[in-house]
């Protein structure tokens, strides 16, 4: 009985402890988010698009000005202060900025269709927009409504085309594929 009792009570402390984890991490995501687009023409006036080398060079000047960006220092007064980007949304938003097709010359972003779940409608089909797309916040109101562009990385304008995406709006898929 005592055994039963452990066990029921453990799987409720991982279930808890999951769930807000989970929510956290939803949270950190969408503050990053924020960050990002705050923070993007800075990283955009520092690091060019049309001037960089190759993207190695460019991944490398966006890794540079995101750590001058989150760089911590005492002031006058003692304490610390950091710059604008938290530590925390670095490795984030510099995954998110390196994925360009900067300094490739004939890479593109390329949009690719995926279907996404619409949930918690409790009457699909009906005209209102009630459920939400799955890993998104887009609401939906049948399946139709979420199929979400999915941003990679392709070659040239051909192969993306090709492979039934379309060519992107940017050169980086934070941007390429916003509806």
């Amino acid at each position: 009985m005592r055994m039963r009792y452990l066990a029921i009570l453990a799987a409720l402390l991982i279930t808890a402890v999951g769930s807000t984890a989970g929510a956290a991490q939803l949270a950190d995501r969408q503050h990053c988010d924020e960050v990002q687009n705050t923070v993007r023409a800075q990283l955009e006036t520092a690091c060019p698009c049309a001037t960089a080398e190759n993207r190695a060079a460019h991944a490398r000047c966006i890794g540079d000005k995101l750590r001058e960006l989150s760089a911590c220092h005492r002031g006058s007064d003692g304490r610390e202060q950091c710059g604008p980007v938290p530590r925390t949304c670095v490795l984030s938003l510099h995954r998110a900025m390196s994925r360009s097709s900067c300094g490739e010359r004939d890479a593109v972003t390329c949009c690719l269709p995926r279907q996404r779940d619409c949930l918690n409608d409790p009457h699909p089909g009906d005209g209102k927009q009630e459920g939400t797309c799955a890993r998104t916040q887009k609401p939906c109101d049948t399946l139709r409504d979420c199929v979400i562009p999915v941003c990679r990385l392709a070659t040239n304008a051909e192969g993306c085309t090709k492979g039934g995406g379309t060519v992107g709006s940017g050169k980086d898929c934070s941007t390429a594929c916003a509806p």
